[in-house]
């Protein structure tokens, strides 16, 4: 490696890439303003002059941070439809619209409440309407059906997002479409000249699938809107069929055969009064398609390099094996589960020791006859009073046999035989028990290990699209460093984010030389990189890219023990590539077994928040760990927090942690409820909640130890140093002192720690 950083930092110095934060600001601005776009237009469109179902759908449909924006302008479209004049059918519409919204709110990404709100009370207040008005039997049918269209609409865009080109993105192009053609204009129609832009364009870029996708939904959408527009419809799809068949990717060619089946389309449906109206409308479209720059209308490039079929077929592939691997977990699991139900179990109780001693001493005892059938109350009464002596001290002596059992004439021999019984039904409660419990164990972590398998599947399923041209440029400047990679992907999220993976041959990097990999990539792929992560495994090393994300995590912790140096209390703090992590475990109790329990829950939660482990799968993989530690009961409470450094969306997983505190705007809350620690139970008992903050913010993880005088202290004193800013090493420090001398006074010490996590902006 040596070798090669002299070319590396000679080509580093010339690394630029534009500021990423900036762009990442915009974008969700950018999203929420084109969801309002789309909104109105959806709540001004109306189908067949009566049908007014893309609003609702819309806001039914669309991401989490979407539908709020679209709900608000498909209201505004609602009424502006209307002229600012409220009929029962928009009140009707409004109010869906209110509900749809109020319910996603309280369930996120949940689809079924939503459309049972929305819908429903769309419906229902057709139906009431119709019944208080009386004769008003057509206002509740048409509520009916707008509600059953956009529930439908919904689900399709539930299951084909608007953001990846597809049905979802026809769809969104058919709102558009009906609104445009509902446009009260005279002689020129909007909805003509758009749609014809949109089909000119994708055919001049060489996507004629696309094309013809778009002419039959769009026409579509232009008929349900205006039936006077259907000769338009024809003239579109006509002119989409000539352009994709005779001139597909090239500009002029494909708008003279645009325009050609244009006229011919329209001419054929309608006569040439309506046609020259249509015909210069989408004149118009193609005009603007031609006044465009030349480049961007260039056509879409297939793959030029061969082995990016192989490299794309390869993740569904291992994700497919992945959620077999996973699916046959699951099975084994829920197998055990239904054998160990189906088979019939022993119930062995404190009879099983009389009968046994029975057996072994009595059956051949001459006064078996008169003990066992002529006094046989007796007898029973007797062996049973000796089952306190046998619980408390495991053996008896004859001066302890009760007056029912006096009359024995082998009294030495009975203690004996009975402490034997007593012994032997002892050890196999104790062994049915400890093998239910294993049972229970290697289920639940068979089930465990299958949804993670799951997830990474999930993961591995949707690896991004793929950028082959950057692909291969950052693949080149690694030959040219002398270590040619095996693999080399660079593909962007669905969130437009890029990444990139590099698999090399095992090499060592230092610091220096992953920053300035980092840079240099970062300019092939003009985009600012963060320093890279290196997985190591098997003679190979891999470093994983991803662009520098708009926040900055600073951490800060401290600590004191109960007594001595030890304390139970374990932190971890660090960054994933996109997500900055932090977790605090308290081991039950205090010193070196609590701390056992305390580093070894923190540590394999760590792993397996890297390895991309959802926080609930990795605290019953811990669970398990922790009961399979020793013969001791083992338990440890788990308590993290993971940022999302691009959006500030906050995710914390609590398991008998004490509350945390987040500092939101200066103003500090406690967060956290009752639940158990992991390591107790066969499974685990954890609450999430998801929360958004931002830069400047504060997210505090203690132990209980710090809690002694309660939550109410430690709000002011955070608010006190957020006010003043404050490392979080020093807010850290200062929560810890301040308890450790309330707990002195109050005489109950335990371990204090104070996890602290500021957000920066990440300049």
């Amino acid at each position: 490696m040596t070798e090669r950083t002299s070319v590396l930092t000679v080509k580093a110095r010339r690394s630029g890439a534009p500021a990423l934060e900036a762009r990442a600001v915009l974008r969700p601005a950018v999203r929420r303003l084109g969801a309002v776009a789309l909104g109105f237009a959806g709540g001004w469109a109306v189908l067949y002059g009566a049908l007014m179902p893309f609003g609702l759908g819309l806001v039914l449909g669309l991401a989490e941070d979407c539908f709020a924006p679209c709900a608000a302008g498909a209201a505004l479209g609602v009424l502006l439809h209307g002229f600012g004049a409220l009929s029962l059918r928009s009140v009707c519409l409004l109010c869906a619209l209110g509900a749809a919204v109020a319910v996603r709110w309280v369930w996120p990404g949940r689809f079924l409440p939503a459309v049972l709100a929305g819908c429903g009370t769309l419906a229902a207040m057709g139906l009431c309407f119709a019944l208080g008005t009386g004769g008003g039997a057509e206002l509740a049918l048409f509520c009916t059906a707008d509600a059953l269209l956009a529930g439908l609409l919904g689900l399709a865009l539930r299951r084909f997002p608007p953001e990846k080109p597809g049905f979802g993105t026809l769809l969104t192009g058919a709102a558009v479409a009906a609104a445009l053609g509902n446009l009260p204009l005279e002689r020129f129609f909007p909805g003509v000249a758009v749609c014809a832009a949109v089909e000119l364009v994708l055919c001049s870029r060489g996507q004629p699938g696309a094309a013809l996708a778009c002419s039959g939904m769009l026409g579509a959408a232009l008929c349900a809107a205006d039936p006077a527009l259907a000769c338009g419809a024809a003239g579109l799809a006509c002119g989409a069929a000539a352009a994709c068949i005779l001139a597909p990717g090239r500009r002029v060619e494909a708008a003279a055969a645009y325009a050609g089946g244009c006229v011919t389309g329209v001419l054929c449906v309608q006569p040439p009064g309506q046609a020259f109206a249509v015909l210069f409308s989408a004149g118009a479209g193609i005009l603007c398609v031609l006044a465009l720059p030349k480049s961007w209308l260039a056509p879409v490039a297939a793959p030029a390099d061969r082995s990016q079929p192989v490299e794309r077929a390869r993740y569904p592939a291992a994700a497919t094996r992945l959620e077999a691997v996973a699916q046959s977990l699951s099975s084994l699991a829920e197998t055990v589960n239904d054998v160990y139900n189906a088979l019939p179990h022993r119930c062995e109780s404190y009879r099983w020791v009389i009968d046994n001693t029975h057996d072994s001493l009595c059956f051949n005892c001459g006064r078996r006859e008169q003990c066992w059938k002529q006094e046989y109350a007796a007898t029973l009464e007797g062996m049973e009073a000796l089952r306190p002596l046998l619980e408390e001290n495991g053996r008896l002596e004859p001066a302890q046999l009760p007056g029912q059992l006096s009359r024995c004439i082998h009294p030495a021999a009975l203690c004996a035989a009975a402490a034997r019984s007593f012994a032997l039904y002892r050890s196999r409660k104790e062994s049915r028990l400890h093998a239910e419990a294993m049972r229970t164990v290697f289920t639940e972590q068979y089930s465990a290990v299958a949804e993670a398998l799951a997830v990474l599947g999930e993961q591995l399923g949707r690896p991004g699209e793929p950028e082959p041209y950057r692909s291969d440029r950052v693949a080149a400047f690694f030959t040219s460093l002398g270590s040619p990679p095996l693999e080399c992907a660079v593909t962007l999220d669905d969130l437009g984010r890029t990444h990139a993976a590099v698999t090399l041959p095992r090499t060592r990097f230092g610091p220096q030389e992953l920053a300035a990999l980092a840079r240099e990539v970062g300019r092939i792929c003009r985009r600012t990189l963060e320093t890279p992560q290196v997985l190591s495994c098997k003679g190979m090393t891999t470093l994983l890219f991803s662009e520098r994300p708009v926040l900055r995590a600073v951490f800060g912790m401290a600590g004191a023990a109960a007594q001595g140096e030890v304390s139970g209390d374990a932190v971890q703090q660090f960054c994933s590539p996109t997500a900055a992590q932090m977790i605090l475990c308290d081991g039950m109790g205090t010193g070196r077994p609590a701390a056992v329990d305390g580093n070894l829950a923190a540590e394999l939660t760590a792993r397996l928040l890297k390895a991309g482990i959802p926080a609930e799968l990795a605290a019953r993989l811990v669970n398990v760990a922790l009961a399979l530690k020793s013969e001791e009961e083992s338990g440890a409470t788990l308590d993290l927090i993971s940022v999302d450094l691009y959006t500030g969306t906050a995710r914390l997983f609590k398991a008998g942690a004490a509350p945390g505190f987040l500092v939101h705007g200066g103003r500090a809350r406690a967060v956290g409820d009752v639940s158990l620690p992991v390591g107790i139970l066969g499974g685990v008992n954890g609450q999430s909640r998801v929360v958004h903050l931002c830069a400047g913010d504060y997210a505090v993880l203690v132990s209980d130890g710090l809690l002694v005088d309660g939550t109410a202290w430690v709000a002011k004193q955070l608010e006190l140093s957020a006010a003043a800013g404050e490392a979080p090493a020093q807010v850290a420090k200062t929560l810890v002192e301040t308890a450790r001398a309330r707990a002195l006074r109050t005489g109950r010490p335990d371990d204090i720690t104070a996890a602290v996590l500021r957000l920066e902006n990440g300049g």
